[in-house]
Formats: structure tokens, C-alpha cells, sequence
């Protein structure tokens, strides 16, 4: 398939797009990586992108699903139930599903990580490269502390279930959740439970031991840089962009993914499948109750994932206009997934849009219009 399209330069310095049609790869190009040309062979390894709050529905979405469908996990449980400490002020009425459809009255963000900076010990991750210890493994487990103690504090800035506010602290709740319910660390359970039953060899969680310890699948592979980050004073690249999820340790439930757009793509063919009763690893009677807008006033959202908001969405003009709608999500450095259900398209786009001076949203907004409706053009 052609489509015609390139992100442009001053967009993004790097992006990767993959699109599946009818579960066969029909489009996979890149553009603006060192060494490769657009449309050319892909290098081997693969550029990775930090996919950001992609993590969400990819990681915490398909995990919570997987719990629900073995019964570990109750959507409409209060997450007390797994977090003994998330009480206080209403909090301890707050469910899983609310978390997850960011109805929890939690608010949009706090910037925990400046907690940490100022910590002896968790400061050290926030030193210049040069005055950096090579073992951070305290300082990330004196980090994660401090941020999980502000989580528990954070009072709720409205009833559960009375609005709907995207953000950022749910999901940094629902990445502990899932550790207490399914037995292992986060990128442990992801590894094991999703990335290697459908084949996702360039997707995991990059932490700092493991880059220092040259271990694991994130040593020796290529990376998009992202942000210039004034908190770590350097580029990221090959580190989570949010300060957040550095604090503690580069695994979180709201960022810390990297991947690239063909295996994201694959992982949201796995949700599509799923909601046409075929998927591999997910139950299609909670895959469907996932991609269904939830109730709360004023959600355009479903459970961990996003619907298209109106003739401005991202997925452009013409996809995710059918009776069965689309679901999908943004990244904060660039990148996107979308799934049209009617046309049975996946759609991934990854950028490192943000490096290296922040982002541009409406600049961001209409390179990824562009890119669906010419994916949709393409398709017919």
C-alpha cells in the first residue's frame, strides 16, 4: 500500500508507522533515522521510540484484562483491595474500573519526581551524567518510595465517578496494582505475559540496571531521542522522557514502554481480534467491555483507551466514522495507535516529536490527521 505520506521534518526528526488491514501488513515505512531512508529496509535492530502514555492501554490495559479474564482482578472492586494505603478522603472507594477510565477524582498530575530530586539518596538519578552513579538501584528504590508515599497522600479533587480528568496518577496506581495482584514487577509481568506470547521482541521496559549491567533486551539497540530534559540535564535517549517515571526506575503504569510501530501494531491487532472473538491471549467479552465508552459525564474515553473525539480527533476525518467506532491512544513524545474496527485497520505511528525542545500540539495534531487520512484514502 501507498500512501504518499512522510511526517514532516519539522514535526519529528525520527518516526516509524506501521498499518495492518485485515490482520496483514500492508504499510510499514520509516523516515528521518540515521542510516535508512524512507520506505527503505528496516535496520536491524529497530530504531525504539519511548511510546509514553501508550504504556497505558498496551501495558496496564492488557494486563488488568488478562487478571479480570482469570478472575485476580474485580473491575468494579475498589483498588483498596490490592493498595491498602490508597485511602483517605474518599479514596477508598475508588475502583479499579474508575482508575482505568480516569474517573477516579485523582488529579491530572503532580510533579512527584522534584520530591525526589531533593532527596540525598534519590537525588543521586537526577545528577548530571557525569556525577551519576552507575548503579542507581537505591536511588530508584529510595525514588519509588518517595513517589508511592505521595500517591497515598494525594487527596481526590472530586467524588469517584463524578467527572472524568485524563491523567497520570491513576495509572501510576494501577502499575502498583498490578504488581500486588499478579505477583511480579511490572515489566516482569509484561514480558512474560503478554510481549512473549505474541511475539513482541521490541517492546519492553528500559530501566537503568539494566542498561549499566549491559543485561536484557534494552542493551545494544538504537534509540529516538526525545526530550533535552532540564531535571537530568542531558537528551533522553534510551531513558523514559517523564521525570516521573525515571524517579522510579524507568517502570511505571503510565510511561516507560519503548517499542516500535510494527509491534505496536500488533499488540492492537491482538485487541482487535480479541473484540472479534479471536484473539490469542484476551477475552473478547472483556476486550469488548474495555473499548466501550464509559458512562461518566463528559467521558469521550473507555477503559484505558480512547474513542475519537469529534471531527478533531487525531484519527483524521475519514476512520472510525463505522456503526463499531475505533479505540486508540496518544503518546506524550509523538506517537499513536489506532484501531477502526468497522475497517479492520490498526494504525501505528510513533515520533520522537518532542526532541528536541518540547512539543508542538497542534503541529503534532496535524501530521497524525494527515497520516490517517491517507491511510484511509489508501484503503479505499
Amino acid at each position: 500500500m501507498k500512501l504518499g505520506y512522510a511526517v514532516p521534518p519539522e514535526v519529528a526528526q525520527a518516526w516509524d508507522a506501521a498499518v495492518l488491514h485485515d490482520g496483514v501488513n500492508v504499510y510499514a515505512s520509516r523516515g528521518g533515522v540515521p542510516g535508512e531512508a524512507a520506505g527503505g529496509p528496516r535496520a536491524s535492530p529497530p530504531v525504539l521510540f519511548d511510546v509514553a502514555s501508550l504504556t497505558k492501554p498496551l501495558v496496564v490495559g492488557t494486563l488488568v484484562s488478562l487478571l479480570v479474564k482469570e478472575g485476580a482482578v474485580g473491575l468494579d472492586v475498589p483498588a483498596v483491595e490490592w493498595l491498602p494505603r490508597f485511602t483517605g478522603g474518599g479514596k477508598e472507594r475508588v475502583t479499579v474500573r474508575q482508575l482505568l477510565a480516569h474517573s477516579s477524582g485523582l488529579p491530572w498530575w503532580r510533579p512527584w519526581f522534584e520530591q525526589a530530586m531533593a532527596d540525598p539518596v534519590a537525588g543521586r538519578a537526577f545528577l548530571p551524567p557525569v556525577e551519576r552513579p552507575a548503579d542507581l538501584t537505591e536511588a530508584f528504590a529510595r525514588g519509588r518510595e518517595i513517589v508511592e508515599e505521595a500517591l497515598w497522600a494525594e487527596p481526590l479533587e472530586a467524588e469517584p465517578g463524578a467527572r472524568a480528568v485524563y491523567g497520570d496518577p491513576g495509572y501510576l496506581a494501577l502499575g502498583f496494582l498490578l504488581e500486588k495482584a499478579g505477583g511480579a514487577p511490572l515489566d516482569r509481568l509484561f514480558a512474560e505475559r503478554v510481549a512473549a506470547k505474541i511475539g513482541l521482541g521490541d517492546t519492553f521496559f528500559v530501566t537503568a540496571g539494566r542498561l549499566a549491567t549491559g543485561q536484557g533486551p534494552c542493551t545494544g539497540r538504537n534509540y529516538a531521542p526525545t526530550e533535552r530534559c532540564e531535571h537530568r540535564h542531558e537528551v533522553n535517549q534510551g531513558t523514559v522522557n517523564d521525570d516521573n517515571a525515571w524517579a522510579v526506575g524507568g517502570v511505571a503504569g503510565h510511561a516507560g514502554l519503548f517499542s516500535t510501530a510494527s509491534d505496536v501494531a500488533r499488540l492492537g491487532q491482538e485487541w482487535l481480534l480479541a473484540m472479534e472473538s479471536h484473539g490469542r491471549i484476551l477475552d473478547p467479552r472483556v476486550a469488548r467491555e474495555f473499548a466501550r465508552r464509559d458512562p461518566t459525564p463528559g467521558s469521550e474515553r473507555a477503559l484505558a483507551w480512547d474513542t475519537p473525539s469529534g471531527e478533531a480527533s487525531s484519527i483524521g476525518s475519514k476512520l472510525g466514522r463505522g456503526p463499531l467506532g475505533a479505540i486508540g491512544h496518544l503518546g506524550y513524545t509523538g506517537c499513536s495507535l489506532w484501531i477502526d474496527r468497522d475497517r479492520r485497520l490498526v494504525c501505528a505511528l510513533l515520533t520522537n516529536h518532542v526532541h528536541p525542545g518540547g512539543r508542538r500540539p497542534a503541529e503534532m495534531l496535524a501530521a497524525r490527521r494527515a497520516f490517517h487520512d491517507a491511510v484511509a484514502k489508501a484503503v479505499g
